[in-house]
């Protein structure tokens, strides 16, 4: 359902779609009618973001010479320096490391010296049978044990657990990705039909294995075959982070684990895979958790190698122009990172992820210095921020909120960017509308002044779909403001969705819709101008417990 609505001799408000529950629609309504304060016109500094100028700029973001711009790699460190070229020739001062437009930082990672699974006598293959994240194991040369016991989906919940009565002390455990559903199609830990937290996290799982002193977890993906080979690039990536920080000590304080495919489950249950296929048929019927013993000799090697790189962060700073207000600091921020070229015939160019996002921000960046010269703000600072890092883990955004250049207690917001320039097939056409997630998350007034925005001037049509708790794809959580938003700094997050192309070579710049990215990129304008001129700072009057 969509809902319209007029509100102050205003044009008609975007299009919400029923993600968006109505009783907000009303309350925006009685909010809209108390935004009384003025503030400069933004409308001459919004045209001035033009398709043909984000053209000129992704253009060279996403050709061969940046080489995809992976992290620590020449192509990342090329694509860094043409941004500061830009903030340069914008006339922004250089507050970054020793006086640059940088913020550098170190990144450490861990790969594989040797790794392998044995069951009984046969051997299986990384990559092939099974597959491992090196962040979030400690380093094993050799692990064996002749007993595993099958805990369900690994779920220790008040409401549903897989461990009663289940001994796994100095045993090894296995146990399904997801969550229990009945055969009415709800779920046992919600008793509705939506998912809880549990069917995502598997982390958590392999956290609660350890707790109750399990040496190894094995995790079945019933999609492994779709998992592993569109997780191949991120395998290698996934589990990077910051040096310096408590993130060192993560895998150590992770139990090993590996995920499996169903076939290679069966294998390593034998003759109790039966009796694991009927417990798990028995949650169906609403009925309790059933451990299964198993008695199999399994040796798993997983010795590994630490590495490190280095990256940074690009910083665009636009003084405010209030004595008090720009002490207060607005940011907006888009990844500018991809996934590199794995050999000399491939590159992943990241034309829309996210080479749209960071033109969005330098043309933002643009348009609030002409704003400034014109003598017509911003009230508070504005920190335009490209951060590498993003691609292995929103590495370089969390490396900013853990050594910030500007206290997180005078950061207002975050408005960040991260893929505009694609349409996806839930939108087809002309690409006139955009994503809006997290803007509810924190802050009623961030909610309000985004759409009130796009309202006033950019009438898209907003789409809360990806913004619900329980969105299965979890994107509140994969892109940079996540890391803002932890620190109770509201943010929201502009996306135009994923497509064929998305994490392929083939995303290219000749596909991008350039009217659409800019028309995007001026609504996060208009909503960071209001938060950077409004008279009091956005309010953090929502629990996100």
């Amino acid at each position: 359902m969509k809902l319209r609505y007029l509100l102050c001799g205003l044009l008609i408000a975007p299009m919400v779609q029923a993600q968006s529950p109505t009783d907000s629609i009303v309350q925006a309504i009685g909010t809209r009618a108390r935004h009384n304060y003025e503030l400069p016109d933004p409308k001459p500094f919004a045209e001035g973001i033009r398709a043909e100028d984000a053209k000129i700029l992704l253009e060279k973001l996403a050709s061969k010479e940046m080489q995809g711009r992976e992290t620590g790699e020449e192509g990342q460190r090329k694509a860094a320096d043409y941004i500061a070229e830009q903030f340069k020739a914008a006339g922004l001062p250089a507050v970054g490391d020793r006086n640059t437009y940088f913020q550098n930082i170190q990144l450490r990672n861990t790969s594989w010296t040797d790794i392998g699974l044995k069951v009984e006598d046969q051997e299986f293959k990384n990559r092939s049978d099974f597959y491992v994240y090196p962040g979030y194991n400690p380093d094993k040369p050799f692990i064996s044990f002749k007993e595993i016991v099958f805990v369900g989906y690994g779920i220790d919940d008040p409401a549903y657990t897989d461990y009663d009565k289940a001994d796994v002390e100095g045993k090894a455990v296995i146990f399904y990705e997801g969550e229990p559903e009945l055969a009415n199609g709800k779920f046992v830990i919600s008793g509705e039909p939506r998912r809880s937290g549990w069917s995502m996290d598997w982390k958590r799982k392999v956290q609660v294995a350890k707790q109750k002193g399990a040496v190894m977890a094995f995790i079945i993906d019933p999609k492994f075959e779709e998992n592993l080979k569109s997780n191949k690039k991120l395998l290698s990536t996934y589990g990077w982070r910051t040096v310096g920080v408590e993130e060192d000590k993560i895998a150590e304080s992770f139990l090993n684990n590996i995920f499996i495919s169903a076939g290679l489950a069966k294998i390593i249950l034998g003759n109790k895979s039966d009796k694991a296929d009927a417990a798990i048929a028995e949650l169906r019927e609403g009925k309790k958790s059933k451990a299964v013993k198993v008695k199999s000799k399994i040796e798993v090697r997983l010795d590994k190698e630490s590495k490190e790189l280095r990256g940074s962060n690009v910083i665009g700073f636009i003084e405010g122009t209030d004595p008090e207000l720009k002490n207060e600091y607005v940011f907006i921020t888009a990844h500018y990172d991809h996934l590199g070229s794995p050999d000399s015939t491939v590159i992943y160019y990241g034309a829309d992820d996210n080479a749209s996002g960071t033109s969005g921000v330098i043309e933002i960046a643009r348009a609030f210095t002409e704003a400034k010269a014109k003598g017509v703000g911003p009230k508070r600072s504005v920190v335009c921020m490209l951060v590498s890092g993003e691609e292995k883990g929103l590495l370089g955004s969390k490396f900013y909120v853990d050594f910030p250049l500007f206290p997180l207690k005078k950061t207002v917001a975050d408005v960040n960017i991260d893929m505009i320039g694609r349409t996806d097939e839930r939108h087809p056409g002309t690409g006139h509308y955009i994503y809006v997630i997290g803007s509810d998350r924190l802050s009623t007034d961030l909610h309000y002044i985004n759409e009130l925005s796009n309202s006033t001037y950019t009438k898209l049509e907003l789409d809360y779909k990806y913004n619900a708790k329980d969105d299965p794809n979890h994107y509140y959580e994969r892109s940079d403001h996540y890391n803002f938003a932890e620190r109770g700094i509201p943010s929201i997050f502009y996306f135009s969705g994923t497509h064929p192309d998305y994490h392929r070579p083939t995303d290219t710049a000749d596909k991008i819709n350039y009217q659409a990215l800019a028309k995007r990129a001026q609504l996060a304008f208009y909503t960071a101008w209001d938060i950077a001129n409004r008279p009091g700072r956005l309010r953090v009057d929502v629990s996100n417990k």
